[in-house]
């Protein structure tokens, strides 16, 4: 398992949630993920297209809103497929199973 926190490096700009630079062969395949709000603005979450309007839309809070994915047996996830758009500076956890 791992536990992941990224800031939101630029107000309205889609980033990955894990640099494809810091991922051995541009790749991390998952079973079980979750994004988690607990920042003090909605953020979006989705592919590389994700935009203030475009996306899952996860609320913030205390707690804040999450998503969770669970790939098909028949597919693994790639984390290096979700980005994330928010405001510059917040910080969201995303819990992840190997």
């Amino acid at each position: 398992m791992y536990l992941i926190q990224c800031t939101i490096a630029s107000t309205g700009v889609a980033q990955p949630i894990i640099p494809r630079a810091v991922v051995p062969g541009n790749s991390k395949s998952f079973s079980y993920f979750v994004c988690q709000n607990n920042a003090s603005h909605s953020i979006r979450i989705g592919d590389s297209t994700v935009s203030t309007t475009k996306g899952i839309l996860i609320s913030p809070g205390t707690p804040g809103g999450s998503q969770t994915i669970t790939p098909a047996l028949q597919y693994s996830g790639d984390l290096t497929e979700f980005y994330i758009i928010g405001t510059a500076n917040d910080i969201v956890d995303f819990m992840i199973l190997d």
